[in-house]
């Protein structure tokens, strides 16, 4: 873990989309909960199909994440990951490494609970943002494959 002044993580975060509407008394909370982590490069942040216990917010630095083998992203600074082992308690879907040595912005189980249940409301509508576009982007890659498609309804 590295040590990060209050006013730095405020500062951090601010420099992450998903938090640059967030209000200063917003911030304060979250800054609150996220602990900064520092990863070297080939660190294994989260392993497909094991228990998530970790949301993290990608301050600096990339990560690729795989399923199966196959690189499916490249992550970069603003964005996230590990939110849907948290939401709906199953296991991960995908393995991240660090491609790069990273920054990140870490919350556990309990940590995110909070943030998104009652601590900031436009957290959780931006995650529900970056779900849905995920989702359509796996729909039209079910559809490409001459799959039925996840949505259309």
């Amino acid at each position: 873990m590295v040590k990060v002044r209050k006013g730095d993580r405020i500062e951090l975060l601010q420099s992450v989309w998903l938090f640059e509407r967030c209000t200063p008394k917003e911030l304060q909370a979250i800054a609150k909960l996220a602990t900064p982590l520092l990863a070297e490069e080939g660190q294994v942040l989260a392993r497909e199909g094991d228990t998530g216990g970790e949301f993290f917010v990608i301050v600096e630095g990339t990560a690729e994440a795989t399923i199966d083998g196959t690189h499916i992203a490249s992550l970069g600074a603003g964005q996230f990951f590990g939110e849907l082992a948290l939401l709906d308690r199953g296991p991960r879907v995908a393995t991240v490494v660090a491609s790069s040595s990273m920054l990140l912005l870490v919350l556990s189980g309990r940590e995110f609970d909070e943030l998104i249940g009652k601590a900031i409301p436009s957290v959780s509508r931006r995650m529900l943002m970056v779900l849905g576009r995920r989702l359509r982007e796996a729909d039209e890659q079910l559809a490409d494959r001459g799959s039925p498609r996840l949505t259309g309804l």
